[in-house]
């Protein structure tokens, strides 16, 4: 079958990347390739800590990990499809990135009790941030291996962040660590300090509508769909972790992928 994606990302997609920092690929890995991937973490999670699938009750660990071995077993190379190759040359440059050696590291969140709500705390940056010329290119895919609901634990997203952390670094002429962005932001924007703070109303304040800061119109948006759909996050956007009020666990895979050295 030939490949649905031999171009990597459309004219679409390559706009809401570079103005949004977010954008979601649907269907880009088979579903049942994905699934696979979300059997395997399954029979994973059930030999080494005896969390089963169909006993809820022995859903104890909220973000079980250490998945090292099954990593290094090559559980998730099958996301090294040629779109995704594709996708890869025409975000950072053809045999300008690094391959893994093995792909995917589990990202794996159970549900606990309690009402959803928007975190403040927890935002951060991936790594810093250089001036231009900017020195790293460092790519984040989130692919979905089982379904992935509103309010399931899905990473959240301040869009359109990454253009503001990047101005930044111009105007300072020197590397921004994830910190020293993050207090920037918060004292230049009083929607990125409120999105940091306590308060009340935060999903209307933050999730149901657009605000201004600057030349961005930021808006958290939450990584939710079905197994195979693939999120690229632009590397400069500022993310948290959020709780999982589902009635089914996160299971999500991630990669960084750098740029290939010399």
């Amino acid at each position: 079958m030939a490949d649905p994606r031999p171009n990597g990302l459309t004219e679409d997609e390559r706009r809401r990347f570079h103005e949004r920092g977010l954008v979601r690929l649907d269907g880009f890995v088979p579903a049942a390739t994905a699934e696979a991937m979300a059997e395997r973490l399954w029979a994973d999670l059930a030999r080494r800590q005896g969390i089963q699938r169909q006993a809820p009750g022995a859903w104890r660990v909220e973000r079980p990990f250490r998945f090292q071995a099954l990593q290094a077993y090559g559980a998730f190379d099958a996301m090294a499809t040629p779109a995704m190759t594709a996708l890869l040359d025409d975000l950072m440059g053809r045999d300008r990135w690094a391959a893994p050696v093995h792909w995917g590291q589990p990202l794996v969140c159970f549900p606990t009790p309690g009402e959803w709500d928007l975190p403040h705390v927890g935002w951060h940056l991936d790594g810093p941030c250089d001036p231009v010329p900017r020195r790293t290119m460092v790519g984040r895919l989130f692919l979905i291996v089982a379904p992935l609901e509103a309010r399931g634990g899905g990473t959240l997203v301040a869009t359109g962040s990454h253009r503001l952390v990047e101005a930044n670094a111009d105007r300072a002429g020197v590397q921004l660590n994830s910190a020293e962005s993050r207090r920037r932001l918060r004292a230049e924007h009083p929607w990125f300090d409120e999105l940091m703070s306590p308060g009340r109303g935060r999903i209307a304040r933050f999730m149901d509508a657009e605000a201004e800061a600057g030349v961005v119109a930021p808006r958290v948006e939450e990584m939710t769909g079905q197994p195979g759909d693939l999120f690229l996050m632009h590397p400069r956007a500022l993310h948290a972790a959020a709780p999982n009020k589902a009635d089914r666990p996160r299971l999500v895979v991630t990669q960084f992928v750098a740029p290939r050295n010399g």
